[in-house]
């Protein structure tokens, strides 16, 4: 990985610059993931910048239900949410747009008191071992995509306090 440009400037990648983010190798897109029974989550119907994103069906606190669109770009939280209004602080239930199997726990959230860490998984063997998660509290900062590794050491820096 480069770290200066042709004229010595330093590159700093900007994360919120999404269409450099498809294209840059310091940041990662989520192509595609998978709901507890194999199916696909990203949709090209729900797109940021032509990267498909991750649509999931919600049910709120109201027990209201709609949609949401993530950001497939690690560390992003844009989100798009579609027939269902979302509150800092409010708790969701997330689901598979296709099936509708409610998306697995797979911890609490280490950043918030309230909320766990929803399991996307990275490929069909469907593994925690390779998953992705989010906090289902809208505005937690762990409601964005952030990989299972990411979690497992923030647990472990928690546990050794």
């Amino acid at each position: 990985m480069e770290r200066f440009d042709k004229s010595g400037m330093l590159i700093i990648p900007n994360p919120e610059d999404t269409k450099i983010a498809r294209e840059s190798k310091e940041l990662l897109v989520v192509k595609e993931c998978y709901c507890p029974n194999g199916h696909n989550l990203a949709n090209p119907r729900a797109s940021f910048n032509d990267i498909p994103g991750i649509l999931l069906k919600i049910i709120n606190s109201k027990n209201k239900s709609g949609f949401i669109a993530l950001s497939p770009v690690f560390g992003q939280k844009q989100r798009l949410s579609l027939d269902i209004d979302l509150f800092d602080g409010e708790k969701i239930r997330a689901f598979c747009p296709h099936c509708n199997v409610e998306l697995p726990i797979f911890a609490d959230c280490t950043s918030c008191d309230s909320g766990n860490l929803l399991a996307l998984y990275l490929d069909q063997t469907i593994s925690f071992k390779n998953c992705l998660a989010l906090c289902n509290t809208i505005g937690c900062k762990n409601a964005r995509v952030i990989t299972s590794h990411s979690i497992l050491k923030d647990i472990k820096y928690l546990i050794a306090k």
